[in-house]
C-alpha cells in the first residue's frame, strides 16, 4: 500500500513540475517574441539562406531545394527558442519572466523596443518603477552574464543550422 501511495505521489509532483517548466518555458517564449528577439533571430536566418544561395550560386541549386531547406527555419528557432529558456532559467524565475511579460504588453514596454522616441512621460515612469522593483534589478544586474549566454547561444545556434543546411545540400551533390 505504501509503494502504491508513494508511486502516486510521485507521479503527481512530477506531473506538478512538468507542467510548470512547459509553462516556463512557454512564458519565455512569449517574452523573447515581445521583445523581439524572435524577429531579430528570423531575420538572421533570411540573411543565412541569402549568404548561402549567393556562395552556391555557381551549383545552379534548384529554387524547389532551397525551398525545402527554408523549411528548417521553424524547427530551427524552436531550438533556439529552447536554448534561451534555459538561459532564462539561469537568471530568473517564472514570476521574473510573468512580470516582463506584463511589461512588454503594456504600451511603455511595446514602445520601449520599437520606437523608444514614443514614449511618454507616463511611459518612462512606469519603465522606471518596473526597473526599480525586484525582477528590473535582476534585468539590470544579469545584463552582463545574459548577454555573454546569448552570444554563447547564438553562436552554437547559428553554427548549427549553417552545417545543417551545408550537409543538407552535399548529400543532394551541391558542394562548394
Amino acid at each position: 500500500m505504501k509503494s502504491i501511495l508513494t508511486l502516486i505521489i510521485t507521479f503527481i509532483i512530477s506531473t506538478a513540475s512538468f507542467a510548470q517548466v512547459d509553462a516556463y518555458s512557454e512564458d519565455v517564449k512569449k517574452c523573447i517574441k515581445s521583445n523581439g528577439t524572435v524577429d531579430y533571430y528570423e531575420n538572421v536566418v533570411d540573411q543565412l539562406f541569402t549568404m548561402l544561395e549567393k556562395q552556391y550560386a555557381s551549383q545552379n541549386v534548384p529554387v524547389s531545394v532551397w525551398d525545402e531547406l527554408k523549411l528548417l527555419k521553424k524547427e530551427s528557432l524552436e531550438e533556439l527558442s529552447q536554448m534561451m529558456v534555459s538561459a532564462y532559467r539561469g537568471h530568473f524565475s517564472h514570476q521574473d519572466v510573468k512580470n516582463m511579460n506584463a511589461l512588454y504588453s503594456t504600451q511603455a514596454g511595446q514602445n520601449m523596443f520599437k520606437d523608444a522616441s514614443a514614449l511618454t512621460e507616463a511611459d518612462k515612469e512606469a519603465l522606471t518603477e518596473f526597473y526599480r522593483s525586484e525582477t528590473g534589478q535582476k534585468i539590470t544586474g544579469s545584463q552582463d552574464s545574459m548577454n555573454e549566454s546569448m552570444s554563447k547561444i547564438s553562436e552554437i545556434w547559428s553554427s548549427d543550422l549553417y552545417r545543417t543546411i551545408v550537409n543538407k545540400l552535399s548529400e543532394k551533390g551541391f558542394n562548394l
